[in-house]
């Protein structure tokens, strides 16, 4: 969503020179923890004739979010200058784009900024309801979902039905943004099937992602350094161990087991209770 460089039927502050004489601005940070994430906005506006209207509440501020890779979006009007929206981590993923702007509360009649344009002089325009008046430099964050259940590894790992006939061992591909898990036709088929159900998602994860993490963590562990790769699966991974305090220099298998909050553990116990309720 770029506001930016547009063609507006007044003038906007933060547009092209619409408005030279006063400044429109947004700092905008973001920040996470296992559930949420947060994105706080300060914004700065230098223009009397806009802040008279966001006092009187005739204007509101815009931050608004959008999430391209999940279908994420959402505007979440404020009045003060600063302000800070939570978000379930499991809505953001990968690159989500945030984007400060006032529009107007009310109709403005007669809507003028002495310090417009000069091709403005004089000019008086009739401002709608919803209507934009001021934008501010857009911004690109990167989201790296967690992937500690097999529910959140869709973010870094997503299985795939394999192109070849025949019973063939799973195969697991390194090359992309994500890591792509190749079951035969016949272990695809079961798969989507399994996944639905709770009590197996355990030996799930077990079963196809535990093997697979342990060999991408191998594949980081000879990498010199993570965070500069290209790939996302890489950058995920690497932040993921820096963010829980863990060593990237453990043991492959051991690592992913603490990645992935002992999944052996889990998948007996859940096993066991599938015993236990068949019996």
């Amino acid at each position: 969503m770029r506001l930016s460089a547009r063609s507006y039927p007044h003038p906007v502050l933060g547009n092209r020179d619409d408005v030279p004489g006063a400044a429109f601005q947004a700092t905008l940070v973001m920040s996470t923890d296992k559930e949420c994430v947060y994105i706080s906005a300060d914004v700065t506006c230098s223009c009397e004739a806009l802040n008279a209207l966001l006092k009187d509440g005739r204007a509101a501020y815009v931050l608004h979010i959008e999430c391209s890779n999940t279908l994420f979006r959402r505007a979440y009007e404020f009045r003060e200058p600063q302000h800070r929206v939570s978000i379930s981590a499991d809505n953001l993923n990968d690159a989500v784009e945030v984007n400060v702007f006032a529009r107007a509360k009310d109709h403005i009649p007669g809507y003028c900024i002495p310090e417009a344009h000069s091709d403005y002089a004089g000019a008086q325009f009739d401002v709608q309801r919803g209507d934009i008046l001021a934008v501010g430099e857009g911004q690109v964050f990167h989201v790296e979902s967690d992937f500690d259940s097999l529910s959140r590894i869709g973010s870094i790992m997503q299985i795939n039905e394999s192109p070849k006939d025949g019973d063939i061992p799973m195969e697991p591909s390194f090359d992309g943004d994500k890591i792509v898990i190749f079951l035969s036709k016949s272990d695809f088929a079961d798969y989507k099937v399994l996944k639905l159900h709770e009590g197996v998602r355990g030996p799930l994860t077990t079963t196809i992602v535990l093997p697979v993490l342990a060999e991408a963590l191998h594949i980081l562990k000879e990498e010199s350094d993570g965070m500069d790769d290209t790939r996302r699966w890489v950058r995920a991974l690497a932040r993921r161990i820096e963010n829980l305090g863990l060593s990237g220099e453990s043991q492959p298998l051991l690592l992913a087991q603490q990645l992935l909050e002992l999944p052996v553990k889990r998948a007996l116990s859940s096993s066991r209770m599938l015993a236990e309720a068949a019996s």
